[in-house]
């Protein structure tokens, strides 16, 4: 069949009319998506027309009324290939923080080893046939007929490979390895070129790979903002100090100034998630949670009394909201005691 037949094209068809119509068949007719035991053929034949016609346009002088390419048509010039493979690669919140090279195991579905593929393991001693026991025949619809097992020998010299269990197929594993850019988020993707699945007679296309981050049980990420709730004495946030934060790559120590015992919020700019692809690192947003002490021994307990006595001694500063609420409800008792 003529070139220009096969692909469905007229005489004198251009580049671009070549390369369009050969990326729509070689789609239908690629082995990998058409179980047509002759796809295989046939798309040999279409990839061999597309190269010849391709090759007589080179001697030919380029048409300067012709029309630029559609944008996108680009890929039909390109090499086909095997499909691309996608699969989710699950990561820690400090793995993905970090990045670098990590060994991905992609899973396959290849020829036995044991058997070579041919789904039968050669046995070392003659078997008895159990399903004729031994007679080479089996009653049928229209009487005695030939075992099918053993072809009516009445014995056996091979039988179903046991690993394969006679398939001749043995599910594989395929490693890969990866490099991971630091600071990727849940959803991105990073891509290995020509990673995926092998196809006959084709290079094998791309490995893309969707992060998915697990749940951490201090960190959550807003964007890249890097954020945990920290809980704290109360008595450190009245009179402030340094304060140990854990970050992915270690402990971090922070200013707190003196303040409230109440809720307060830390920030560190640009010290979150690292930023890829031109965008900046988040921030590391500390949550402090105030918590007083609890079951006082004797020995703190007397501390308590103090630190009490000399709160109490100037209301109106120390615990204003107090002094007003003893002011307005007890009065002069207020005063005396």
């Amino acid at each position: 069949m003529d070139a220009h037949e096969l692909l469905g094209l007229a005489p004198g068809a251009s580049a671009h009319d070549i390369k369009r119509s050969f990326r729509r068949l070689a789609m239908l007719w690629h082995p990998d998506r058409n179980p047509d035991p002759h796809a295989q053929e046939h798309f040999k034949a279409l990839r061999a027309a597309y190269e010849s016609l391709l090759a007589g346009l080179t001697s030919t002088p380029p048409d300067d009324d012709a029309p630029d390419e559609e944008d996108g048509d680009d890929e039909a010039g390109a090499a086909p290939r095997g499909a691309d493979r996608r699969q989710d690669l699950t990561l820690t919140v400090e793995a993905a923080f970090f990045g670098g090279e990590r060994t991905v195991e992609l899973e396959g579905d290849g020829e036995c080893g044991a058997c070579a593929g041919s789904g039968e393991e050669i046995l070392r001693h003659t078997r008895l046939c159990a399903s004729c026991h031994g007679t080479g025949r089996t009653h049928g619809r229209h009487g005695l007929a030939p075992c099918r097992h053993c072809a009516g020998r009445g014995y056996l010299t091979k039988q179903a490979c046991p690993s394969c269990h006679g398939s001749g197929r043995q599910r594989t594993l395929r490693p890969v390895i990866v490099h991971l850019p630091a600071g990727m988020l849940d959803g991105e993707e990073v891509r290995v070129d020509g990673a995926g699945d092998p196809s006959p007679g084709l290079p094998p296309g791309d490995l893309i790979l969707r992060i998915r981050l697990l749940p951490h049980d201090l960190y959550r990420l807003e964007g890249r903002n890097l954020v945990l709730e920290r809980p704290v004495s109360a008595l450190r946030l009245l009179i402030g100090g340094e304060l140990a934060i854990p970050l992915p790559g270690g402990t971090r120590t922070l200013k707190l100034e003196p303040g409230a015992a109440t809720m307060r919020t830390l920030r560190v700019v640009g010290a979150g998630f690292p930023g890829r692809k031109g965008k900046a690192a988040g921030d590391l947003i500390v949550h402090l949670q105030p918590k007083l002490p609890e079951a006082p021994d004797d020995a703190m307990r007397s501390l308590l009394e103090r630190l009490d006595a000399l709160a109490a001694a100037n209301h109106s500063r120390h615990l204003p909201d107090v002094a007003i609420w003893e002011a307005r409800w007890l009065g002069d008792q207020a005063e005396e005691s």
